[in-house]
């Protein structure tokens, strides 16, 4: 429960793209078999753009620890 609302996918500026677009619209959906995160997105991302995911703070785990923030950057390329 402590997921909802704290998981964040922006695009990033980078030295090529200097006003990235808008941020994708997303679903981020606890897993609990897996006790993962899984993230859907309504559209494909933007091709050629620095993606970033960010698990924010308020994040716990089930014991009740709380998750340090944590983010994670790539970037897309060009699919078929």
């Amino acid at each position: 429960a402590s997921v909802q609302g704290r998981v964040q996918v922006t695009y990033e500026a980078t030295a090529a793209v200097a006003t990235p677009p808008p941020p994708p619209v997303f679903k981020a959906t606890y897993q609990e078999a897996t006790r993962s995160i899984e993230i859907t997105f309504a559209a494909p991302l933007e091709r050629f753009q620095a993606v970033k995911v960010a698990l924010l703070d308020g994040i716990t785990a089930r014991d009740g620890q709380p998750l340090a923030p944590w983010s994670l950057t790539f970037v897309t390329g060009n699919a078929p």
